[in-house]
């Protein structure tokens, strides 16, 4: 993903199920998010995924594949394993390298490399195994890829500690739903606000601590951006709307980008590394309630006299010239 921070504790437990051919293994990996406000668990059965919420002690039901297992470690080794056997790669052995005062070996996987247009796009994973335990301490991935356009260098790090190994208590009742975990109650997703409505006002403050409200703007057209870091649209969106800004800057317009999960240090890094020209304002939380914002990114348009103009749900290959049409027609409205 493209969050520029973001931290996770997982816990994971993996149990051999030699007769599922989809993983190989049941499995639980427990993430808590230092960074966002998430804490899940993806839970596998056997005979299906389920995502556990601790918050409000309900599950869903996933059908597609679990996107922490990919990133755990027997994960990340099925990939390697996977890749390896449809397009081998250079595996190197490099030198020695302490890590917590343990000599550990050190392998890098030149997973991907290739130019694409002048620009160098690669995935290098460098696995640092403990010479004592025979065990990963640590795994890093770094590399470059291409999305919409856009050049992005990714960096993982993953530490690994506290095994426990061939514990006799764990079983296959070890990865059933706990009890007193419901299906979430049939909730009515409420329809975004009409165009014509009054917008609620809100009060934020940037990542700078710069604060504004709604209120002050009227006799401006406003554009509201709800995205969060790693969204692919949001992140595709980013580019078409820095040309809109220095087009509109000084015509009467306001982008005004909101986010509810990422922290202050995430949003300025994000900022300077894509270097985005309009202001995300944090801890969004209650705008996005007050917005009936379900999906994002979501886009409102407020008019000069603060009500909605219009409102869309995601990114396509039109975003411009929708958006710049908007734009224009509140604009011209006295």
């Amino acid at each position: 993903m493209s969050a520029d921070t973001t931290v996770a504790h997982n816990k994971e437990l993996f149990l051999k199920a030699p007769h599922d051919k989809l993983y190989g293994y049941l499995y639980s990996i427990e993430t808590d998010y230092k960074t966002e406000k998430f804490h899940k668990i993806d839970l596998y059965t056997g005979d299906g995924l389920n995502i556990l919420s601790p918050q409000d002690s309900t599950f869903s039901r996933e059908k597609r594949p679990s996107s922490e297992y990919s990133r755990s470690l027997m994960g990340g080794l099925k990939f390697l394993r996977d890749r390896f056997n449809k397009r081998p790669f250079k595996i190197a052995m490099l030198k020695d390298t302490i890590i917590n005062a343990v000599t550990n070996s050190h392998l890098i996987a030149n997973v991907y490399d290739t130019l694409d247009n002048n620009d160098h796009l690669y995935s290098n994973r460098h696995y640092y195994i403990n010479k004592q335990t025979g065990l990963p301490s640590l795994i890093t991935i770094k590399g470059r890829y291409k999305y919409n356009g856009l050049v992005n260098d990714y960096y993982d790090e993953t530490q690994y500690f506290d095994y426990k190994l061939n514990r006799a208590d764990i079983t296959n009742a070890s990865f059933v739903i706990p009890k007193g975990f419901k299906p979430p109650a049939n909730k009515i997703t409420p329809d975004l606000l009409a165009v014509g409505t009054t917008a609620p006002d809100w009060t934020l403050y940037d990542a700078n601590g710069k604060k504004l409200s709604l209120s002050e703007l009227k006799g401006k057209v406003v554009m509201l951006d709800f995205y969060f870091i790693g969204c692919s649209g949001c992140m595709a969106s980013i580019k078409p709307l820095n040309v809109i800004y220095e087009k509109y800057q000084n015509k009467g317009l306001i982008i005004a980008s909101l986010t509810e999960r990422d922290s202050r240090k995430a949003v300025l890094d994000f900022e300077r590394r894509y270097k985005i020209k309009y202001t995300s304002y944090i801890n969004a939380d209650q705008v996005v309630k007050s917005y009936y914002v379900t999906g994002f990114p979501t886009f409102y348009f407020i008019d000069k006299e603060g009500k909605v103009g219009n409102v869309f749900v995601g990114y396509d290959d039109d975003f411009a010239g929708k958006v710049t049409s908007i734009i224009n027609d509140l604009l011209s409205k006295k």
